[in-house]
């Protein structure tokens, strides 16, 4: 019996019990004899896949891309699939049963009922969006010709004689959905291969490093000062591959660096004054390296031409057509390095340059960011920005298209977002430090895929690092003073080792379709560890490890861990780091009755967070030891 001394957490607790069994008698009680559901368009799917400018290419080039999508039992979405090899890696997943529950329904694209081909370069087409057909009775035609923006693809067809057609055209085999499933992945854990990727890719961008280092001791074949009164008078003279030394400061105007040579000053103060770019390249192979560059115009957003009808026309124009103390386009083996800026709009902007590599460089934008524009924009093609130094402004460095690019190494100060990738996949950003961004330190947009974000220390900003996309890895970063420490956006990521303290949320679990793994982090004096937007249940445990919360587990008599899961969007459990009372609750009967459903039934418990095996101690102990060891410039003892 309740007495009328019951506390209102006893009466909340035991009302958590009672929804509790009213929602899992619910959710049996829907599955038993329920029809099969006719399917839905494909917009109207919660879509999981293809990045974001893959799918704006495919629009652009007119490809069709096999569609599939699925109900489950226990999700109220429909999920969808650009890819059957996507739909057998979600249906194969480990802990599909548990978040979703089992697949009622499953459809994919029929191509027999459009006209379909490959012969543009291999890209698949289709005269009309395909049809649905239910996935088990279709057949596939694998190993073909056929491509998307993505890479190959498995054609469906509903009537074998048509997959059968198809093969005539563009090559390939015809099998059964069986076959299907049992092909073999691609990759049993993409976060995890783009983590073994972290040291080929710094092992790359050393290699373009020294390649570029190569413009910094060229033979001096031209004095400004001595040989010649200005800049522009040395470029002309100076054979190719040789330096223009600088040593005197000079008011240089607009100046068009059209040969391969180095300009190299002593700390030489370059003076644009104030009209558009200073130093404009058009050679491969240029070097600017030693100078002070003040007088950038202050223009932001380019002029619309007719020239540009891509489908980031317009990206091109506002972030990439700036003015800059140095601006290169369509160039390769630029070098650039000991070189301040002082602008009002942006430092470097480089577009279609591949093996430029910015390093030791320092920008200072303006006080406000809404004035100013970016430290280093990056388009089209990787680049590597290192050692440098960006203060104020609107982004510290900005990539547009640049997959493959690598940040490493640098300190941001004061600008809107520290790092600020858009259509970039597979970057590295690694051992950033990040300080005071009034938006966020590092920021992933537009659904790009492989970037791996690691080693990045991120202080005192409304959000640490937001990710989107796909495949990713986040790891052994140190966010704290946040009002949102990490977001989980990116889907079928891994974000293992990082530590979230002393922020207002340490995560939040952004995506509808749980698909990532989060593990062996620690998450200590957060206001709240964790919340979780609308979705099903979220797992954060493998292998039998799960993270550490501060405050989230029991001690006995003998001072002896009690393990047992937690949930940190849980209204109990989230407050036992701040609360003696709740950790009283915490061991009630009706709490641990509720904790008993936790993990066992598919889609309990909508948008919370479960960590079947939370740690009794932090997971990182010397990278929580830097949360906490601050030196009075901003930076982090070793």
């Amino acid at each position: 019996m309740i007495t009328s001394e019951a506390t209102g957490w006893q009466w909340f607790a035991i009302a958590l019990v009672a929804v509790a069994a009213v929602v899992v008698t619910a959710a049996f009680t829907a599955d038993a004899g329920s029809a099969r559901p006719e399917p839905v368009a494909y917009d109207e799917t919660v879509g999981v896949g293809l990045t974001m400018e893959a799918e704006q290419i495919a629009r652009a080039e007119g490809a069709s891309v096999p569609r599939a999508e699925v109900f489950y039992s226990q999700f109220r979405y429909v999920v969808g699939y650009p890819g059957i090899d996507r739909l057998v890696s979600a249906l194969d997943a480990p802990a599909r049963a548990s978040q979703f529950g089992f697949p009622l329904a499953v459809y994919v694209s029929d191509y027999g009922g459009v006209s379909v081909d490959c012969s543009a370069g291999g890209s698949l087409s289709a005269s009309a969006t395909p049809e649905w057909t239910p996935a088990e009775t279709a057949h596939y035609v694998v190993d073909s010709d056929a491509r998307s923006p993505a890479g190959p693809v498995i054609v469906p067809f509903e009537d074998r004689a048509d997959a059968e057609a198809f093969t005539g055209d563009c090559g390939g085999r015809v099998v059964d959905w069986q076959t299907v499933r049992a092909r073999e992945p691609t990759t049993d854990d993409p976060a995890a291969a783009v983590r073994a990727q972290v040291e080929q890719r710094a092992s790359r961008a050393d290699e373009r490093v020294g390649a570029a280092r190569e413009r910094r001791d060229r033979p001096v074949s031209v004095v400004v000062g001595r040989d010649v009164a200005t800049v522009r008078a040395a470029i002309d003279r100076a054979p190719p591959n040789t330096t223009i030394r600088v040593p005197t400061a000079t008011t240089v105007g607009n100046v068009t660096v059209d040969k391969p040579v180095t300009l190299r000053g002593e700390g030489t103060r370059l003076d644009g004054g104030g009209d558009g770019t200073v130093l404009r390249v058009t050679a491969d192979r240029v070097g600017v390296v030693g100078f002070e560059i003040v007088g950038v115009g202050n223009a932001t957003v380019g002029e619309p031409t007719n020239a540009d009808s891509s489908w980031d026309a317009p990206v091109r124009r506002g972030y990439g057509q700036s003015d800059a103390a140095v601006a290169a386009t369509n160039v390769s083996g630029l070098f650039v390095a000991n070189v301040s800026v002082e602008t009002p709009a942006s430092g470097f902007v480089l577009v279609g340059t591949p093996g430029a590599v910015v390093e030791n460089v320092t920008v200072d934008g303006t006080d406000d960011w809404r004035d100013g524009f970016m430290g280093v924009v990056g388009m089209d093609e990787p680049i590597v920005v290192q050692h440098s130094t960006f203060t104020d402004g609107r982004d510290g460095v900005y990539l547009h298209r640049a997959d493959g690019t690598v940040l490493r190494n640098n300190t941001f100060r004061g600008n809107r977002f520290g790092t600020h990738l858009m259509y970039t996949s597979d970057a590295l950003i690694a051992d950033n430090q990040v300080r005071d961004q009034s938006h966020a330190g590092i920021v992933v947009m537009t659904d790009p895929s492989g970037n791996a974000i690691v080693g990045n220390d991120v202080r005192r900003a409304r959000s640490g690092i937001l990710t989107a996309g796909s495949r990713s890895y986040v790891g052994h970063n140190v966010v704290v003073g946040t009002e949102r420490g990490l977001s989980t956006n990116a889907g079928r990521s891994l974000y293992e080792h990082n530590v979230l303290s002393d922020n207002a949320v340490g995560v939040t679990a952004a995506t509808i379709v749980p698909s990532n793994r989060v593990v062996e982090n620690d998450f200590v004096a957060n206001d709240r560890h964790a919340t979780s937007r609308p979705g099903p249940m979220r797992i954060y445990t493998h292998d039998g490890r799960g993270n550490y919360w501060s405050g989230a587990y029991d001690l006995d008599e003998g001072g002896q861990a009690l393990s047992r899961p937690y949930s940190p969007t849980d209204s109990v459990d989230r407050r036992l780091h701040r609360s003696d009372a709740a950790v009283v609750l915490s061991e009630a009967p009706s709490v641990h009755a509720l904790r008993s459903l936790r993990g066992t039934t598919p889609g309990f418990r909508s948008a919370s967070i479960v960590d079947t095996a939370p740690l009794t101690e932090p997971a990182n102990p010397r990278l929580l030891a830097t949360a906490t060891n601050e030196t009075t410039d901003g930076g982090v003892s070793p």
